[in-house]
């Protein structure tokens, strides 16, 4: 299991044609220290304002969705200037962290939902089933960076993004070993989604696209 999973967000021909990439966190039970937890720290942007955030049932700040202790996402450039943009960006984070808590907690897997529909909630379930079924988690830690939004409208965004993930590791949770990451470029993914504003105000993840061994995040 590559770690890619628990941010994909197929199209419906690439959700049918794929196992989704992806990896997984710990099983929480884990007080180790984070390897890299510091890197990028210095362009590491500050959470948004809880203003920019929903009063939707179940909705939470990204920061407020905790993922086991060896196991950490890094967001930068989540602040544009514009509250809307920064709301976009918030939930897209809210829904990695979600995701991700499930994988390495196995805790409050409803919360998915609150930040994904259609494909996107299909492709976060799969990730998580897989991860189960394999009872494979990660640890260490994974960036997210060089984050844009464009507004199609009140409703519709486009989200672009890139992930490093090459200081995170599968983790194999009956014995608790961390598997070597051999991913080398596979480690930069550049990400598109669509988001929709849905009625209580919360951006959820609908479609998008990922691409691996992305030379424009390996700038």
């Amino acid at each position: 299991m590559n770690k890619q999973a628990s941010t994909a967000m197929w199209t419906a021909a690439a959700l049918a044609a794929s196992l989704l990439l992806g990896a997984c966190g710990s099983d929480g039970g884990s007080d180790g220290k984070i390897d890299g937890a510091d890197d990028g720290a210095k362009k590491t942007s500050k959470s948004p304002s809880p203003s920019h955030s929903s009063d939707a049932p179940g909705h939470k700040a990204p920061e407020d969705i905790k993922l086991a202790k060896d196991a950490k996402n890094v967001f930068e450039d989540t602040e544009t200037g514009n509250p809307e943009k920064d709301a976009v960006l918030a939930d897209n984070q809210a829904r990695i962290n979600a995701i991700d808590r499930v994988i390495t907690t196995g805790k409050d897997p409803n919360l998915v939902k609150v930040y994904a529909k259609g494909q996107s909630l299909l492709a976060s379930n799969k990730y998580i089933l897989e991860a189960k079924k394999d009872q494979q988690s990660w640890a260490g830690v994974t960036r997210y960076y060089d984050q844009r939004v464009e507004l199609e409208s009140d409703t519709v965004a486009q989200i672009y993004f890139c992930i490093d993930e090459s200081k995170a590791k599968n983790k194999l949770l009956k014995t608790g070993k961390l598997e070597p990451n051999n991913g080398g470029d596979l480690n930069y993914i550049f990400t598109r989604l669509r988001m929709e504003r849905n009625k209580d105000g919360v951006w959820q993840a609908t479609s998008g696209h990922e691409t691996a061994k992305a030379k424009k995040c390996m700038e």
